[in-house]
C-alpha cells in the first residue's frame, strides 16, 4: 500500500493533478502550534521579506500577503491565534481544475502556482476549499503561499518557520511532524487540525479551542471536495476569448490528453 500522497494520488486519480519533484521526494510538513503562538506576525512579515512583497495588508490575504493571523485584530487584543494560509493539500483541487497545468503538487509537499503559465481564469480561486488564493489585479495571475518551495528544494525551512520567535512553528519530514503534532496535542489536551480536512496536506495545526474561536474553517475530510467553480464562468470560457487564445489552445490540448481533468472540472 502506497504511503506517499503523490503515489496515492496517481493510483487513484491518474494524471488529474500535475506532480513533480523538488529534491529527494520525501514529503514534508509545516506544524503550527496555536497554543504557543503570541500573534506577533513575525511569520507574516518574514513571508513578505522572502518573497519581496510590500509590507502592507497584514490583516487580509492578497497577492502580496500570503499569511494572516486569525482573528484579524491588533496584537495583544486576542487571547488565541491561528494561522490562515495555503494548506498545501495532498489532493489539490486547485491543481485539478486548472485548465493549463499552471499548478503543481510537489512530492516534498508544496503546491505551487507557476506565474508564467497562469492565465488568470480564476478556477483555482473558486475551487480552493480554504479560500486562500487571490488574484493580482495588475498581472491578472493567481497567487498564494508556495511553502517556500525554493528553500525546500535546498533542504531549508520555509522562512515563516525560521522567523517564529517562540517556537510555535516547526518543519520537517511529514512522519516526524505528525508525531510531534500528536504528542503536543496530547500534552495540551487539544487536537490536530489539517491532518484529515480536504484529504490532508502539508500543514497541520495543534488547536485547543474550537475552530470557531480560532476563526479557521470547518472543512470535511473528502479528498477533492466538490469545487465551486461557477458553471457560467466555464461556459463563458468556451465561447468567448477570455484568458487569451494561447491559453485556450493549451487548455484544449491538455483536455484531450487528460480527459479526467475535464470530467472533474465540469461534472464534479
Amino acid at each position: 500500500m502506497a504511503t506517499n500522497p503523490i503515489e496515492i494520488l496517481k493510483q487513484r486519480y491518474g494524471n488529474l493533478v500535475p506532480t513533480a519533484r523538488l529534491s529527494d521526494g520525501k514529503p514534508r510538513s509545516i506544524l503550527f502550534d496555536a497554543t504557543k503562538c503570541i500573534g506577533c506576525r513575525h511569520c507574516v512579515q518574514a513571508c513578505k521579506d522572502w518573497n519581496e512583497h510590500d509590507r502592507t495588508s497584514l490583516y487580509e490575504l492578497s497577492p502580496t500577503n500570503w499569511i494572516t493571523m486569525e482573528p484579524p485584530v491588533l496584537e495583544g487584543l486576542s487571547p488565541i491565534w491561528a494561522r490562515n494560509s495555503c494548506m498545501h493539500c495532498d489532493f489539490a483541487a486547485c491543481a485539478a481544475v486548472c485548465p493549463v497545468e499552471a499548478i503543481t503538487k510537489y512530492e516534498e509537499g508544496p503546491v505551487v502556482i507557476n506565474q508564467q503559465a497562469c492565465i488568470g481564469c480564476e478556477y483555482c480561486i473558486h475551487a480552493c476549499p480554504w479560500e486562500v488564493i487571490t488574484k493580482n489585479d495588475i498581472t491578472g495571475k493567481a497567487s498564494k503561499c508556495t511553502m517556500c518551495s525554493d528553500r525546500v528544494s535546498e533542504d531549508k525551512q520555509p522562512f515563516c518557520v525560521q522567523a517564529c520567535p517562540v517556537g510555535a512553528m516547526d518543519f520537517g519530514l511529514t512522519e516526524e511532524i505528525a508525531g510531534k503534532a500528536r504528542k503536543q496535542a496530547e500534552a495540551v489536551g487539544g487536537y490536530i487540525y489539517g491532518e484529515r480536512e480536504a484529504g490532508g496536506g502539508g500543514v497541520v495545526y495543534v488547536l485547543k479551542e474550537s475552530t470557531e474561536k480560532y476563526g479557521v474553517r470547518n472543512i470535511g475530510a473528502a479528498k477533492f471536495p466538490k469545487h465551486r467553480v461557477p458553471l457560467g464562468l466555464m461556459l463563458k470560457d468556451l465561447f468567448t476569448p477570455r484568458c487569451g487564445i494561447p491559453g485556450k489552445l493549451r487548455a484544449l490540448y491538455l483536455a484531450i490528453i487528460h480527459p479526467k481533468r475535464l470530467m472533474y472540472r465540469y461534472f464534479s
